[in-house]
């Protein structure tokens, strides 16, 4: 509804609306459509949040015309506000359940590779949730529960962890803005429900995990904290979809450049930039020429069904036969 709403204020032509889209097209020119629509999304409900009344805007009834008009009028109060926020923030939903792809595959991947220390980087990392999760076998059991691997899961094994970064853009997020970035239903509540959860299970490993203000856009600087940690390990979940192409091009190749190896860079996408539920993991391996399709889920929340991908036994060793749990 909201989306339906934005697209009744572009065609009232709102000036505050379009000044707000020309300055994020001006500063931010790589922004893919699907990140801006919902980055929007996200400072528009921020500011719902903490205006009464505002919240109408995000419930499925009522009418669309006075819907646009509630909008119009959130935007024209706030156009400073917003400005700051689309010209300095990304979409920072985290996902809890993210990393039970990247728990599997890197802990297949270190077995299969003779690898004894993980020195681990998460790009993008957002509030930094998915590097305390690794190894938890409380979290991971709660939400496996309710993901099924087809025709095969691969097996869990503990990471040998040596050090566990995360990295993000200044600003770094604070958990009012991942709020902000939940859609507002019974669904996404339960998500930001699991967030808070996980962020309590995972305390023992709190001191363990460095999170670090660096923008992936800045290549040279990616480049060299890559080098100096001798990551062999790293993981970008749902931030390059936020890229045109050629960011995303350029990124994986400083990854994959500066990689200690053997190494594995995993990525994972929305399938069909958020038009569609469901994301597609993709992996490279240092000294590999190509991109490897490991799996695809229904769900970009990591609810129901993972189909195994192709090439997943390059990165995890042999073959396994369908039912080989």
């Amino acid at each position: 509804m909201l989306h339906q709403a934005f697209g009744g204020v572009l065609d009232a032509g709102d000036p505050a609306f379009h000044r707000l889209l020309y300055a994020v097209w001006a500063a931010r020119p790589g922004i893919s459509d699907a990140h801006l629509i919902t980055l929007i999304s996200a400072a528009v409900r921020d500011i719902a949040l903490r205006e009464p009344g505002t919240t109408a805007l995000f419930d499925v009834p009522g009418d669309a015309t006075a819907r646009v008009h509630a909008l119009v009028e959130l935007v024209g109060r706030n156009e400073e506000t917003l400005a700051k926020e689309l010209l300095g923030r990304s979409n920072s939903f985290t996902g809890a359940r993210r990393f039970l792809v990247p728990q599997l595959l890197i802990g297949a991947f270190a077995a299969a590779h003779g690898i004894d220390e993980v020195r681990f980087l998460d790009l993008g990392t957002g509030i930094g949730i998915l590097p305390r999760q690794l190894n938890n076998k409380t979290v991971y059991d709660r939400f496996a529960a309710d993901l099924t691997w087809e025709p095969w899961a691969p097996d869990y094994h503990v990471i040998p962890l040596a050090v566990r970064y995360g990295v993000d853009a200044h600003p770094l997020p604070t958990m009012d803005w991942v709020r902000a970035c939940y859609g507002p239903s019974p669904y996404y509540e339960e998500r930001f429900e699991e967030l808070l959860w996980s962020f309590e299970q995972t305390a023992d490993v709190e001191g363990d995990v460095v999170i670090r203000e660096l923008d992936m856009l800045d290549l040279p600087r990616l480049a060299e904290f890559i080098r100096a940690n001798r990551f062999n390990v790293i993981t970008c979940n749902f931030v390059l979809f936020q890229y045109g192409e050629h960011v995303q091009a350029a990124i994986e190749r400083c990854v994959m450049q500066n990689m200690t190896s053997p190494g594995l860079f995993l990525t994972m996408n929305p399938s069909h930039a958020l038009l569609r539920p469901g994301c597609r993991v993709r992996g490279r391996l240092v000294g590999h020429p190509s991109p490897l399709h490991l799996a695809e889920a229904g769900d970009a929340h990591l609810l129901g069904t993972v189909t195994v991908g192709t090439d997943l036994p390059v990165v995890i060793g042999g073959r396994r036969q369908a039912g080989g749990g």
